[in-house]
């Protein structure tokens, strides 16, 4: 009797594998925390209740990314595309364990500049920030970025040269 591979994958498992990745995607699409870690919930119901998963492993990444963007749209809409900023927050959070290695200029202007380009990060386009945050904050390589995004790796390189020379613009626009 041929046992179908869906009945073979562990989803608890695999949602958990993919969790920091799909947290990236998330949080880079959403200014705001605690809206993107709902989201986050929303998208482990909706792969857990979905009758039709994938059966060959190597495609659940591509399938969690497409079940996300549907729940990221879903809650721009919900909310009237309202988004909050919490990353001054944050940056403050990290600040404070830094203080004690820096001195006062330096941690100043390291803060200064963290919110500048978290500022210009969230004027970029969101795939734009999405992939510039999962290449240079999860360290993903190109092959890893087009497996996980469902995308070639030509388009992976395209977007990265294209959100690259976004927040650069935007960057030497408030110098």
């Amino acid at each position: 009797m041929n046992v179908p591979k869906s009945a073979t994958i562990d989803w608890a498992q695999a949602l958990e594998t993919n969790r920091r990745w799909l947290a990236t995607v998330v949080h880079a699409r959403l200014s705001d925390h605690q809206a993107a870690e709902d989201v986050l919930q929303e998208i482990a119901l909706a792969a857990i209740r979905q009758t039709s998963k994938p059966t060959d492993p190597d495609k659940i990444a591509p399938w969690l990314y497409r079940i996300a963007l549907r729940k990221v749209i879903n809650h721009h809409r919900s909310t009237g595309r309202r988004r909050k900023l919490i990353d001054s927050a944050i940056a403050t959070g990290k600040a404070v364990d830094q203080a004690n290695e820096l001195g006062p200029g330096e941690w100043l202007m390291q803060a200064e500049s963290r919110q500048k380009v978290s500022e210009m990060m969230d004027r970029l386009d969101p795939q734009d920030r999405q992939i510039l945050m999962l290449k240079y904050t999860e360290g993903w390589g190109y092959q890893e970025l087009s497996e996980h995004l469902g995308i070639t790796i030509k388009t992976v390189e395209y977007r990265l040269v294209k959100a690259r020379r976004a927040l650069r613009a935007h960057l030497n626009a408030v110098q």
